[in-house]
């Protein structure tokens, strides 16, 4: 999911002490792509991409400081307005001081706060850089479990450098999930998680710890840092341990790497990462993504992704083309 957004319309309104906005943010990407042989695509052939996503965002804050809104990315939506059990692309938060409540589309703690090493800020059109089968997002545990909707509450305290956050996502909206036609699990994903941010001697160092668990399913440990250089250098690693239950997912380990590097208008990153399991073997891949800034929200974007898999096969991707934000 992209995370740039640039707004480019707001409407304002005011009752009393109390005011409301509603901004409008556009991202649009196109160019060529090739998907590789492992994916859903009905061929594996260098093809035409184009991508339009639409925000909508509101804010607005209570006569007690209460600050409340919402978002919904219509890119991602799926019958947001007529189920409300059904996750749509849409999330909803209220905030005071350093508390933050946030419900729906969202990040679970762990993926929060641990950081990842898609790193440079360079991004590229089919996200060629972060789909490589060495990459760890936590999206097999965020989101994806055992065909959970990704619908997330989630509570952030900030103090000082330090964010604090918890997370609960329900498998089966409350219902047993070998009930509803799913594998047997735990009916809630737990997570939590603790990040540090600080500028220390001139490096921007961001360090984050979380954790993972649903019963009958997996627990998972991860760690990350990244440290931001002066001259637009930045480098980063992460290392997660994989404690499978029953079966359903295989022991491990994972470990990656990260650099970006950002001058002027030009900005590069390189990742690599590893999985070691202990019944199914290992899978790494790399990934890069480059970018160039032509000014105005228009951005030149390449993307390659590079897979090797448990059964010794590999494959690779790779995106060519602009990306618009408005």
């Amino acid at each position: 999911m992209k995370k740039i957004l640039f707004a480019s319309t707001a409407l304002v309104a005011t009752a009393g002490v109390a005011a409301a906005e509603v901004t409008i943010s556009g991202y649009a990407e196109m160019g060529i792509y090739n998907p590789g042989e492992t994916t859903d695509q009905a061929n594996d052939e260098a093809q035409f991409f184009t991508d339009i996503d639409l925000t909508f965002t509101m804010s607005g804050e209570a006569d007690n400081g209460l600050v409340f809104g919402a978002n919904i990315d219509l890119d991602e939506a799926d019958n947001p307005f007529s189920d409300p059990w059904d996750q749509g692309g849409e999330a909803l938060f209220v905030s005071y001081g350093g508390a933050t409540l946030t419900m729906g589309d969202t990040d679970s703690a762990y993926d929060k706060i641990v950081p990842e090493m898609n790193l440079g800020g360079a991004g590229s059109l089919a996200d060629d850089e972060t789909i490589h089968a060495g990459f760890n997002d936590g999206a097999e545990f965020d989101g994806g479990v055992n065909g959970s909707d990704g619908q997330i509450a989630r509570f952030d305290y900030a103090y000082d450098a330090f964010t604090f956050s918890v997370s609960a996502e329900q498998i089966a909206d409350g219902s047993k999930p070998e009930d509803v036609g799913r594998a047997d699990s735990g009916e809630t994903l737990w997570s939590a998680g603790v990040g540090y941010s600080a500028e220390l001697s001139g490096v921007d160092l961001s360090a984050g710890l979380g954790y993972l668990k649903l019963d009958e399913w997996a627990e998972v440990w991860g760690l990350g840092v990244t440290a931001g250089f002066a001259g637009g250098f930045e480098v980063g690693a992460t290392y997660s341990d994989i404690d499978g239950e029953d079966g359903f997912v295989s022991d491990g380990e994972h470990w990656g790497l990260g650099f970006g590097y950002s001058m002027n208008a030009f900005s590069v990153g390189l990742n690599y990462g590893k999985y070691d399991f202990d019944d199914a073997g290992e899978q790494e891949g790399y990934g890069l993504a480059a970018n160039y800034d032509l000014g105005g929200g228009l951005v030149a974007q390449f993307g390659y992704g590079y897979s090797e898999f448990t059964d010794g096969s590999d494959d690779d991707t790779w995106s060519l083309g602009l990306a618009m934000s408005f």
